[in-house]
């Protein structure tokens, strides 16, 4: 619709479309992306032919193994049981493939944990509500670089080399399927239930406080610490405050579970342009609600500046530039407020019952009945339910389990201090992450036990351009932080290391 032109009549949704064949692979039908023939059913031998490329897998994993000799020394923590080596708290994407790396570096003594059950972990179980992944269908998850275990080769063995061809971007319900199959594949030590409550020092490590179901807590010892928590890992989803003084029937975050099915019939405004707005706008549109998107700009931006920092040279040597000049970067970048991506757009405006309004900056919402009245630069707008999506906030505090290290830390906000025009106290509360992802002390001695927490959230995003959140990062990111981990844990064991060479026996007869 036009912008400004008053609303058409909410279209019924359409009816979603089955996908014949095992329940595993069963999609909610055409995107309006892919064409038809890449959303055929899985091929009949298709559970013969996953067993087949997951024995492929290892088999070339083990071709790939060396250096294959195991190197980490037991170390038992004040419990007098063997101390973790490493725990990962996140098992999606980025956190199986953390533990993937970890594991061929011979790095094996590790436990992931996440909160969520089975096949509900990462952002695409949670607030990524699009029906597809918007990264092009070639790039990598936890593989390692090993060709079996691509997405590439899981999809052709599932579903056969016509769907793959046809295929523009991957569904979203076929990627959690294959994050599945590569973590069986992989044998990764992952129990589900389990949330990190609490991180503090402990002799020679980390006691880390674990709940199970929100029920009664344990403690696991662990010297290092990697937070594969999300993009709310180290801060929060965040709302306009007079937004969240309104009743919760009234509002939701772009990020919490919200019942769209309620909203049919309903007038809501979307707060944002974003590709989260995106999304969440489409779920409301195809629930039969009349939807109103609102951009404080003349119009919404559509590059998709994210995209140009997918280089090797970046990605992998951003951290190496000064302070100066990573933060002129990511100020850009970050500040650019990018649109949603072209098919968002696509699929959004598509419906009937959509309006965009730009130059409609909100300044101020208040209950109105059983409504909420919104007033904007273009005058006063009532709707039924509103749907922030103002991004999420980085602030250590904000997160539980960081509460003994958000007094510690180091933020960008104590290391730089930009020029005049380049100040951000947004971007200066990220954390300021050392060359191997790992917190850093705010005062020199004052918590020496932070660098042994590495941070594989959105907080590295200052430090190391976008990293921990994006499959597209995760072939050169991971080995990135995985070397600070094998790093610490090798340089802490030099002298048990140079015990064991003396104690090596002689190959001389």
């Amino acid at each position: 619709m036009a912008d400004g032109a008053a609303p058409r009549p909410s279209a019924p949704p359409a009816p979603p479309v089955a996908v014949a064949g095992p329940d595993r692979w069963r999609d909610d039908g055409p995107d309006r992306i892919n064409g038809p023939e890449s959303y055929a059913p899985a091929l009949a031998d298709a559970p013969a032919r996953l067993a087949a490329l997951a024995d492929r897998a290892r088999a070339d994993l083990h071709t790939l193994r060396h250096p294959e000799t195991d190197w980490m020394p037991r170390r038992d923590g004040p419990d007098g049981r063997p101390m973790l080596d490493v725990l990962v708290a996140g098992a999606g994407q980025g956190g199986l493939s953390v533990a993937a790396h970890l594991v061929r570096e011979r790095v094996t003594n590790i436990l992931v944990v996440d909160r969520a059950p089975r096949g509900r972990e990462g952002v695409w179980n949670d607030h990524g509500r699009m029906p597809v992944i918007r990264s092009p269908k070639h790039y990598p998850g936890p593989d390692m670089g090993v060709p079996s275990l691509t997405y590439e080769a899981w999809h052709r063995a599932a579903f056969g080399d016509a769907s793959w061809d046809a295929l523009e971007l991957v569904p979203v319900a076929r990627w959690t399927d294959y994050l599945e199959w590569a973590r069986d594949t992989l044998a990764l030590p992952v129990e589900n239930g389990v949330e990190l409550a609490d991180i503090a020092p402990a002799a020679g490590g980390l006691a880390l406080t674990l709940r199970r179901g929100g029920g009664a807590a344990e403690t696991r010892y662990a010297r290092r610490l990697v937070l594969a928590t999300g993009h709310d890992g180290t801060g929060e989803w965040w709302m306009p405050p007079e937004i969240a003084a309104l009743p919760e029937r009234l509002r939701a975050r772009g990020a919490d579970p919200i019942d769209f099915a309620a909203l049919a019939g309903r007038r809501v405004a979307v707060l944002g342009v974003g590709a989260t707005a995106g999304d969440n706008a489409i779920r409301a549109l195809e629930a039969g609600a009349e939807v109103h998107m609102f951009c404080r700009r003349p119009t919404h931006r559509r590059q998709q500046v994210y995209r140009w920092c997918i280089t090797a040279g970046f990605l992998r040597h951003f951290k190496d530039l000064d302070d100066a000049r990573r933060w002129r970067f990511m100020h850009y970048i970050l500040n650019i407020r990018m649109g949603m991506p072209p098919e968002t757009w696509k699929r959004a405006s598509a419906h009937p019952n959509f309006s965009l309004h730009t130059s409609a900056a909100w300044t101020g919402v208040a209950a109105e009945g059983a409504a909420a009245r919104i007033e904007t630069a273009r005058g006063p707008f009532r709707a039924d339910f509103i749907v922030s999506c103002a991004g999420h906030d980085q602030d250590l505090r904000k997160r539980p389990e960081l509460a003994r290290i958000a007094p510690h830390a180091a933020l960008w906000a104590d290391r730089y201090a930009p020029p005049e025009e380049l100040r951000d106290e947004r971007l200066a509360r990220y954390p300021y992450l050392g060359e191997h992802f790992q917190f850093l002390e705010k005062v020199p001695g004052a918590a020496p036990w932070l660098d042994r927490v590495h941070d594989f959230t959105f907080g590295p995003t200052m430090s190391f351009g976008p990293s921990g959140c994006s499959i597209s990062t995760l072939r050169l990111a991971v080995p990135m932080l995985c070397a600070g981990v094998t790093r610490g844990l090798f340089v802490e064991d030099a002298d048990l290391h140079w015990q064991a060479l003396l104690e090596h026996p002689s190959m001389i007869p």
